[in-house]
């Protein structure tokens, strides 16, 4: 289902909500009206203004909802905004293979969920599995490798205390099926060490269990992104592929192209391809424009997203927690 779809489903069941309450709203006052006891009467009062708060709480998740379908050309097109050299890379993967672990990084702010968003909408129905993720700033999982295998189980649907044989199995059946997709967030709350243990106890043996025979052929992908959200890893002394090349092997992470900042004429290109989607004065004085945006982001991705945003009357605030989350 796509954003807009889905937004508007939730906007519909939500006014359905909202029209339940005013008719209940309707009838207590109605009730009211006809009561003569005090005592009733309080009671109704009292429920007539639960129900009240309850929805002026449903108007504003509508109005945040309408205001967010608002928003969507917008995020449409930013989608298409830089992460060229990132996603060339990735759409030349998965043409060619389906097991793969990507390292996506650049310094905060550079838009590392937003750039793994567009690359996971290149991999055909994979919002039909959502992401499986890992949060690394939690404690078992950035220190024990054991603790990784126990959280994959239990996502997976894996009894407690299977081995890790007994898991990798499982995840080998279910991409008969479906795609296996694991996020590691938070890799600056690792470190060097535990990265190497991580690949090396985790990953490989998940790829070593995989039939050598899945080929460019296969439905479904086996795939783990590493985001590194503070621009660290890029200086470990790890093994990573910078392209695919014939000495490539499964096991070891892709490292994409570091993020950047946004220069001057990608904006420019960006924009006049835009052009029928942002605001007349937006696009008015182009070349202007784009210098406003830079001197206020100094060109950090996000901080851009934010400065097109309030510039096409958006509420980035409302609208950051969808976009830069999975």
């Amino acid at each position: 289902m796509s954003s807009v779809r889905h937004l508007q489903q939730k906007r519909e069941e939500l006014q359905q909500h909202y029209d339940a309450f005013s008719e209940k709203i309707k009838l207590l006052r109605n009730q009211h009206a006809i009561e003569a006891g005090a005592s009733v009467a309080f009671q109704l009062d009292k429920e007539i203004e639960r129900i009240e708060v309850e929805r002026d709480r449903l108007l504003k998740q509508i109005q945040i909802i309408e205001r967010s379908c608002k928003s969507e050309p917008i995020h449409s097109e930013l989608f298409r905004l830089n992460y060229i050299a990132q996603v060339q890379l990735f759409r030349e993967f998965i043409t060619e293979k389906r097991i793969g672990a990507f390292l996506v990084h650049g310094s905060p702010e550079y838009g590392q969920i937003w750039l793994l968003k567009r690359l996971l909408q290149k991999i055909p129905e994979s919002t039909v599995t959502p992401p499986i993720t890992f949060y690394l700033s939690r404690r078992a999982l950035r220190t024990d490798i054991a603790a990784l295998w126990r959280e994959l189980g239990r996502r997976i649907g894996v009894q407690d205390f299977s081995s890790h044989e007994e898991i990798a199995r499982n995840v080998v059946a279910q991409l008969k099926t479906q795609h296996i997709i694991l996020v590691f967030h938070d890799l600056d709350c690792i470190d060097e060490t535990y990265l190497h243990e991580l690949i090396r106890d985790f990953w490989l043996p998940l790829v070593n269990s995989t039939p050598q025979t899945i080929c460019s052929s296969n439905e479904f992908f086996l795939l783990m992104f590493l985001l590194d959200q503070d621009g660290c890893v890029n200086t470990w002394n790890l093994e990573f592929a910078d392209r695919l090349d014939l000495v490539w092997k499964p096991h070891i992470p892709i490292r994409l192209p570091i993020i950047d900042t946004l220069s001057e004429q990608v904006l420019v290109n960006w924009m006049e391809n835009a052009i029928d989607v942002l605001p007349i004065q937006m696009t008015k004085k182009i070349d202007y424009t784009v210098q406003v945006i830079l001197e206020k982001s100094e060109g950090i991705p996000e901080r851009v997203f934010a400065q097109i945003f309030g510039l096409c009357g958006c509420n980035w605030q409302e609208e950051e927690t969808r976009w830069l989350e999975l």
